[in-house]
Formats: structure tokens, C-alpha cells, sequence
């Protein structure tokens, strides 16, 4: 079985020899900060993952994190080093998390400064890590490209017995902009220094993944713990096991309802019902930049959701995205053609064997050289 929710690990001392494992079997995205390395071994270290994920074929997404950089408070954001978001687009990373926003001011600023550089592809994450912050979500989900929910520092300005609702607050209206959403903080935090996580951990993570994250980050585990390799391995073995439980089956969602909605969206939520109705194994989706395996996702179908996209580069911005697996084709195809090669895509990706049924759909696909203009279809067939 394919895992859904995704794995973020935070790269450290105690990650230098299991890099290539990380990268092979561990993690589909890592996070790289300066409070856990030098400038210098920061650049190594992303280099280090450039040379790997091309080494094996994989699409490994890697965080920058802003954090203890620009921040001269560790709980207020006085200003952006423009100098640190610099770095980010010189080392051309994937994503950048942002910590201690109070206002779209400073998110306004970071994409300025992305868009400055021709990086406006790298997106940026925002951490809900103040009470500004979480006072302000509604319009910094709208303007954010991910959220990250850190609790360790969102603990130090709000009762901790509001965490755990305005934690699944946070998720629901995540889930909802069709935003992805990271949960991190002491997810293991005990595998610091045992090689066994407490029941509490084990909880914990399972009740996230129920309640809709797209991704679980491990910190302190990965970057400094005792046993990374095994708390990587705990935390995929939770994932996987929870995901195959009723609680976490097919879509929860229901803000659909008696709503109007473009076509594309009305498309990604028609496959939710096909899936009820026809046993297929997955979904094939033709999509040039990913939004329409986002749409698609946002409503967690209850199989795996293939996103075909013309590049490297846009299989790794879908590294966060539950539940999507992503296969390159750069070719532009048209429908005829996309009908055809779903077949073959689901079987090179293992999603799917001779004689199942997969459901293909397309957002709005670039129909060849004559303009045609663009169509939007599901389709079933076999494999």
C-alpha cells in the first residue's frame, strides 16, 4: 500500500549518513535550517539532496526554513532579512516556511521578494506559530501557498487546552482552501533518545492523520535524535496502518453542498462520487501545474491519486499534497493520447495491474498544436 499523508524530515547532524536512505525510502520532503547547521553546511546539505533525488529517481521536495534567521525575536517577527529569502532562490529550493507572521505584509513581502528574483515557483509556507498569526488565519490561508501548524511556540501564547481544537480548526479550514497543512512539533518527541515511541506519540500522529493533515514533520527527531532512522520508520508505519481504517476512508467534507463551483472543481468532486459507485484501483489526472490533483485531493478519495505533470520541478511542488503520487511525461498530450497512456502510467507507477479499473480525468489540457480549446472529462477504463 501506498502511503497518503506525507513525511517531512528535518535534516541535522544526526541525518549526515542517511541522507541517501532518506531520500530513498524515508522522506518526501525535507526541511533544511540554519538552527541545525552552519550556511555553508545548509548548501551541502541541499546539494547533497539535489545529487540523490536525481541519483534515484525521485522527486524529494526540500523546505527552507526562514526561522531563528531573520527572526530577532524568537516569538515576534521584527523583519525580514531580504538577504536570507536570497539564499533560498540562489539555492533554488522548492518551498520556504516563514514563522511569526502576524499579517499578509510580510507574506506579501517574501513573494515580492521570490517574484524579484524569477522564483515565483517556490512556494511559501507559513507557520502558524503566534497568536497573530492564528487571530489572522483566515486571510493568511487565503494569501499562503501551505500552512505549517507549529505547536511548541503557538503553546507559548495560547492555553495549551485550546491547542487540540484550534489544531483541528486549523486543518479543517486548511483542508477546505484546498490548502496542504503540516503538522509538526513533538510529533515523536520521546525518539529523541529511545528508539520506541510513547502510546501518547503513537496517538497523536494517528489522530492527525484522521483529522486531515497533508503532512507530519519530525524535528528534533531527524535533525538531532538518537534513532532518526527509526523514528522516520515509526511514523510511515502509523501513517500506513491508519490509512487503511474506516476513520480515515474517502471524504469528509461537505462545505460542497449548495454551492456553485467552476468546472474544475466540479469535475475533482464528481470522481469523490464515481469512487463510490465503481470499485476502480486509481486516479490518473493529466495536469499541467497540479491544481487539478490538488481539487482532487481536497476531497481524499480513498485511492491513490496519480498527478502526470510535464516536469521535475511541478512533481515536486505536489510533494505535499495527500494522497498524490506523481508520474513526469513531458510531452503535451491530447485527450486521445491521454486516454490511451493512463493505462501505462498506473502500471509503471505500481498503482495499478493488468485488469483494473482506473478513472482518468484532466482538468483543462492543453489539447495540442490547432488551439483546441481546452476539455474537461473523467473517463474509466482498464488496465
Amino acid at each position: 500500500m501506498t502511503r497518503k499523508a506525507k513525511i517531512i524530515a528535518t535534516l541535522g547532524n544526526s541525518t549526515e549518513e542517511l541522507l541517501e536512505e532518506i531520500v530513498a525510502n524515508g522522506a518526501d520532503a525535507v526541511l533544511v535550517d540554519t538552527y541545525y547547521g552552519s550556511p555553508e553546511e545548509c548548501v551541502s546539505r541541499i546539494n547533497k539532496i539535489k545529487e540523490l533525488r536525481e541519483k534515484l529517481d525521485k522527486n524529494t521536495a526540500i523546505i527552507y526554513d526562514l526561522d531563528h534567521i531573520y527572526a530577532e525575536s524568537k516569538y515576534k517577527l521584527i523583519k525580514i532579512e531580504e538577504d536570507n529569502v536570497h539564499f533560498a532562490c540562489q539555492n533554488d529550493v522548492d518551498f520556504v516556511a516563514c514563522p511569526f507572521v502576524s499579517n499578509l505584509d510580510e507574506i506579501k513581502k517574501v513573494k515580492s521578494i521570490l517574484q524579484a528574483n524569477e522564483k515565483k515557483d517556490i512556494r511559501l509556507i507559513v507557520k502558524i506559530d503566534c497568536k497573530e498569526a492564528y487571530e489572522n488565519i483566515d486571510e493568511i490561508i487565503q494569501f499562503a501557498d501551505s500552512i505549517m501548524i507549529n505547536r511548541d511556540e503557538l503553546g507559548m501564547e495560547l492555553p495549551y487546552q485550546d491547542l487540540p481544537c484550534i489544531q483541528k480548526e486549523i486543518i479543517r479550514k486548511a483542508n477546505t482552501a484546498i490548502k496542504e497543512v503540516i503538522l509538526t512539533t513533538q510529533m515523536l518527541h520521546s525518539m529523541i533518545y529511545n528508539p520506541r515511541p510513547t502510546r501518547a506519540e503513537v496517538s497523536d500522529v494517528a489522530n492527525a492523520v484522521i483529522d486531515g493533515v497533508d503532512a507530519i514533520m519530525l524535528i528534533e527527531e531527524t535533525a538531532i535524535g538518537s534513532y532518526p532512522k527509526e523514528a522516520l520508520e515509526t511514523v510511515d508505519k502509523i501513517i500506513t496502518y491508519i490509512e487503511t481504517q474506516d476513520k480515515v476512508k474517502g471524504n469528509r467534507s461537505s462545505d460542497h453542498k449548495n454551492r456553485q463551483m467552476d468546472i474544475a472543481h466540479a469535475i475533482s468532486l464528481s470522481t469523490k462520487y464515481l469512487l463510490d459507485s465503481v470499485d476502480v484501483n486509481n486516479i490518473v489526472t493529466y495536469t499541467k501545474s497540479g491544481t487539478t490533483a490538488k481539487f482532487i485531493a481536497r476531497y481524499r478519495p480513498k485511492v491513490q491519486i496519480l498527478a502526470v505533470v510535464p516536469s521535475k520541478e511541478k512533481a515536486r511542488k505536489l510533494a505535499l499534497t495527500r494522497g498524490v503520487t506523481t508520474f513526469i511525461e513531458e510531452k503535451t498530450l491530447s485527450m486521445e493520447e491521454i486516454l490511451s497512456l493512463a493505462p501505462k502510467f498506473a502500471k509503471e507507477s505500481g498503482l495499478a495491474k493488468e485488469g483494473d479499473l482506473i478513472l482518468i480525468t484532466a482538468g483543462q489540457p492543453d489539447l495540442g498544436k490547432d488551439n483546441v480549446p481546452p476539455t474537461d472529462f473523467v473517463n474509466i477504463r482498464q488496465v
